[in-house]
């Protein structure tokens, strides 16, 4: 992201890490949905504490997710960004990755990586009807381009239950959300979209789309 670029630099994010840690990397992983702050962890080689980078002194959180499959000596830890923006957000979420992995955090097959927009922060509005377009339009976008977009990540995330291809339903659905005025059923197909690919689940609750198509990674590159 190019730090001139004004609106890059206004579009908000939230980033979901699925890894595995040590049991002895002393972070203390919360439950599905109740995660604990991530303050510090231990350095794998030297057992030296080291500070959990924060964002305007804004936390990560640390769950559990029972779509992580670990081996002995490792716990199933997703890591929860605060809101990010711009570029600024980016290089925070360099150097957290960069810190997951000094604890020793890595991942596997069953892990991914989701990545949460503001809508708003977009397209520039929070009426329900332009986000109604951009949602249809996101899909249709997808649904085209989907194996390019899992191929930035690997071979078989599109076999992954939780991020799979976006179906015919899911078309019928956001143009129902595009077509219809009420703001209810606009939610109401939103959610019934399910959660593949994109969720579009939380756009009228909350203004934001969440990205499941990518692997789990924790390369900086």
């Amino acid at each position: 992201m190019k730090a001139h670029d004004p609106k890059a630099e206004i579009i908000t994010f939230g980033v979901e890490l699925e890894t595995t840690i040590p049991v002895t990397s002393n972070v203390v992983v919360g439950a599905y949905h109740v995660g604990t702050t991530v303050r510090s962890g231990t350095e794998m080689n030297t057992g030296i504490p080291l500070t959990a980078p924060t964002f305007h002194g804004a936390h990560w959180k640390a769950e559990r997710d029972g779509s992580i499959i670990t081996r002995p000596g490792r716990l199933a830890c997703e890591f929860v960004s605060p809101i990010l923006s711009g570029s600024e957000g980016v290089e925070h979420l360099l150097q957290f990755v960069e810190w997951a992995n000094a604890i020793g955090a890595n991942v596997n097959a069953s892990c991914g990586c989701h990545i949460t927009v503001g809508v708003k922060s977009i397209i520039g509005t929070d009426d329900p009807q332009a986000m109604s377009e951009f949602g249809r339009k996101l899909a249709h976008i997808a649904r085209w381009h989907a194996m390019s977009l899992y191929g930035q990540t690997g071979t078989g995330r599109h076999l992954n239950r939780y991020s799979h291809t976006l179906g015919d339903d899911v078309g019928t659905l956001v143009r129902q959300m595009e077509r219809n005025s009420n703001p209810v059923r606009k939610a109401d197909a939103a959610n019934r979209c399910g959660r593949g690919m994109i969720n579009f689940k939380k756009l009228f609750s909350h203004g934001v789309i969440e990205f499941r198509v990518f692997a789990g990674t924790l390369n900086r590159h």
